[in-house]
């Protein structure tokens, strides 16, 4: 599922909320007092119509904010559902709390809502694309170099084996990069497979070869990189591990 950024300086918000059709959607956002400040403040919210709880903020008794980042599906048809936005609102605050790195200007946790637990793999992979799309524009609101060992642990080799795959891969924050000579699995697509088009388009590039990576490949996600080995949808976050079986998910959330 897409996510897609807007960024949007204080004194544009309007301008661009009545330009853009995306901003009127169910969707998650942050306010930030300053792009280039080192202790900058952040505030998490939801809402079901983004463009006016933006608006909402918009007023003289909130003047500390300077520039949103709102995130939405890049879907009309396939929209996130209230319960979705508030469960991305309580993981986005709770690892802003956890990383320590700006000052959370919210009062109060915001409630986890219920959703499946199929569902919950879904949003933390759009939480993932959030997160690095925050760091990309000077905001990682969600991670503190600090509190973990090294980057070298950080972007350790993990491998990927199910269905008779055999991948070596590096986590990144640029993404997932899987390793050339890495292994596709050799069984037919299964039927819950959906990403046959762009495995097709990987071989007609030259990236992939009878099941093998003809060279480095970033992808944008553990899962992204995961249901192309695996010719089947898998939660990457799980399946990927250290050679001492600690999956993505232990070593980095």
């Amino acid at each position: 599922m897409p996510i897609q950024a807007f960024f949007i300086p204080r004194n544009m918000i309007r301008a661009t909320i009545k330009d853009r059709q995306e901003l009127s959607w169910n969707g998650v956002y942050t306010l930030f007092d300053s792009v280039n400040a080192n202790n900058k403040t952040i505030y998490i919210g939801e809402a079901e119509n983004i463009g006016h709880r933006l608006i909402q903020h918009d007023v003289d008794r909130e003047n500390w904010w300077n520039i949103a980042v709102a995130f939405v599906v890049n879907n009309e048809r396939h929209q996130l559902s209230k319960a979705d936005i508030k469960f991305l609102e309580n993981i986005m605050y709770t690892k802003a709390s956890q990383a320590g790195i700006m000052k959370i200007y919210n009062g109060n946790m915001p409630h986890q809502s219920f959703v499946s637990e199929e569902r919950v793999y879904d949003l933390k992979e759009i939480f993932f694309n959030i997160d690095l799309l925050l760091r990309s524009l000077g905001f990682p609101a969600f991670f503190n170099p600090l509190k973990h060992k090294s980057n070298n642990e950080r972007e350790q080799l993990v491998y990927f084996t199910g269905r008779g795959s055999h991948a070596v891969a590096k986590y990144t924050a640029e993404g997932m990069i899987v390793q050339r000579g890495s292994k596709l699995s050799p069984k037919e697509p299964s039927p819950t497979f959906t990403s046959l088009k762009k495995l097709r388009t990987l071989e007609k590039e030259g990236v992939i070869k009878n099941d093998i990576f003809t060279r480095d490949y970033i992808f944008d996600s553990p899962s992204g990189a995961g249901v192309i080995i695996y010719k089947a949808r898998c939660n990457g976050w799980n399946m990927w591990h250290t050679r001492n079986g600690k999956t993505l998910d232990d070593l980095y959330r």
